[in-house]
This record gives C-alpha cells, sequence and structure tokens, in this order.
C-alpha cells in the first residue's frame, strides 16, 4: 500500500514539474472594455476629460478611444445595470499636471475625492504620486494620478 501511495505522490509531482518547467507567454495590456448605458455619452466624457481621440470602427453600438501608450479604451453601448459602486473597482489614468484636471472637473460641475470619498481632497500614495477619483457618467470609477513621485524600482 505504501508503495502505491508513494508512486501516486511521485506521480502527481512529476506532473506539477512538468506544467511549471514551460515558461508562460508574454503578454501585455492592449485595451480596456467598459459596458455602458450611451456609448456616444461615455465616449464624449473620455474625449473631453482626458484628451483620448476616437478610433475608427464600424461597431453600431460601441466606441474605441486611443488612451496612449498603445492602450485602447472600448466602450461599449447598452448597459442596463449600474457598475459596481466602490472605488476598488476602478481605470486607472496618468497626467501630467493634476491640478489642470481638477480643475477642469470643477469648471464642468464634476465631482471628485480621494479614495476615501472625502470629496475635492487629494490623497499622496506611498510613492509621492498624487491622485483623485472620478465618476464617468455610468458610474465607473476612474483614478486619475500625477505624473509626480518616486520611481518605481
Amino acid at each position: 500500500m505504501r508503495h502505491v501511495a508513494f508512486t501516486l505522490l511521485m506521480m502527481s509531482a512529476s506532473a506539477m514539474a512538468q506544467e511549471t518547467s514551460v515558461p508562460a507567454p508574454l503578454a501585455r495590456a492592449d485595451h480596456v472594455a467598459i459596458h455602458v448605458s450611451d456609448a456616444a455619452v461615455s465616449a464624449a466624457f473620455y474625449r473631453q476629460a482626458f484628451r483620448m481621440t476616437d478610433l475608427p470602427t464600424k461597431l453600431p453600438n460601441g466606441r474605441w478611444l486611443d488612451m496612449g501608450n498603445g492602450l485602447t479604451l472600448h466602450i461599449i453601448g447598452g448597459r442596463g445595470t449600474a457598475p459596481p459602486p466602490d472605488r476598488f473597482v476602478h481605470l486607472a489614468l496618468r497626467t501630467e499636471d493634476l491640478a489642470v484636471s481638477t480643475a477642469w472637473f470643477d469648471a464642468n460641475g464634476i465631482a471628485w475625492c480621494d479614495f476615501t470619498g472625502k470629496p475635492r481632497s487629494i490623497q499622496t500614495r506611498f510613492d509621492g504620486v498624487r491622485q483623485i477619483f472620478v465618476q464617468d457618467p455610468d458610474g465607473y470609477w476612474v483614478e486619475l494620478s500625477d505624473a509626480r513621485g518616486t520611481p518605481h524600482d
């Protein structure tokens, strides 16, 4: 009986070793997709608030926006329910000057806050980067940080 248990243990260990001996393929970020109630309204928000630009698409109920650095935002229309309400689920963007962004939000009547929800409050992360949170027209949270702070190792 011990021999059978030992054989099964060795076969299991051998199978695990084979699975981990092949490296995973390299993958890079391509796009982020959000499901919204009205793709045109959401696309207008992201174009105006973050200067994203339209990319050509033949999708009748969707938009593609260029986020820079080879990343795109895929906006899919037709959502009937609200997105998750907390700030843990969010799109993170970076700007060169957070003050310009907060001034734009203020001028356009768009509320912004820190992660805890404190209105008009900028927080500083552990690495010195300042950040705020804002919601898009469908209630998705967007984290907006500045380009300052200490480099990541």
